[in-house]
């Protein structure tokens, strides 16, 4: 009787919480509703291996739409991404092979933002293939550095997305990882300040605190340089 109780009443309760989702828009981006933003923002194009036609991209969705397409099920992923993306994983896990593999998966950021002497993104991102994971959409591994910002969550959820996209559609060669972080990288480049700009437009919260895609037990990375003692 108690146990059947509690289940009746949880199950009412997340219905509850479900609809006033749905009454009342989020504008914040948390994991599931960027996963909705960018899974349709995304859809069909990288397919194409020539990315910079402005005129093929859908304007994101709206709080409003996404929230028509939430699943909220207790004890249950809200979306597939789970079985792709590992967001924080830890330095073990995305880098076993050390500190070289680290360093070859650094993302050098684009000449001007050397000025600044930020010359790498706030995150590390590995493709895995296929045959690696046992999964034939392949997989992605996405963690951030202690210190990114908003934009750099963003940013990094971006390309983890548009990379699994090309593993999905066969873009490339599937064992060829390199080309497909790189591609996909070149395209979030070119669409992150467009995209950005629009998610605004679209009526998303854009101030600090907006992207929220890690969990608790999430990892970030912190590089220590150093400093010989010449004394």
């Amino acid at each position: 009787g108690i146990l059947a109780g509690f289940v009746v009443l949880s199950a009412a309760h997340q219905v509850c919480t479900y609809k006033a989702i749905q009454a009342v828009p989020l504008k914040t981006l948390d994991r599931h509703r960027l996963h909705i933003v960018l899974s349709h923002y995304l859809d069909h194009i990288i397919g194409q291996r020539d990315l910079g036609e402005q005129n093929n991209w859908k304007a994101p969705l709206t709080p409003t739409e996404v929230a028509e397409r939430e699943s909220f099920l207790p004890l249950m992923p809200p979306d597939q991404s789970v079985r792709w993306l590992s967001v924080g994983a830890s330095l073990v896990e995305i880098c076993p092979s050390g500190v070289d593999e680290l360093e070859s998966l650094m993302i050098q950021k684009e000449e001007e933002a050397e000025v600044n002497g930020n010359q790498y993104e706030k995150y590390i991102l590995k493709v895995l293939t296929s045959s690696a994971t046992g999964s034939d959409d392949g997989a992605v591994q996405l963690t951030f550095f202690e210190g990114a910002s908003d934009d750099d969550l963003l940013k990094g959820m971006f390309h983890a997305y548009a990379a699994h996209e090309c593993i999905r559609n066969g873009v490339f060669r599937e064992d060829d990882i390199s080309t497909i972080a790189d591609h996909s990288y070149a395209v979030t480049n070119s669409q992150m300040t467009q995209f950005t700009s629009q998610l605004e437009e679209r009526g998303w919260q854009m101030e600090t605190g907006f992207v929220n895609v890690e969990c608790g037990s999430s990892f970030r990375l912190k590089i220590i340089e150093e400093v010989s003692d010449l004394s």
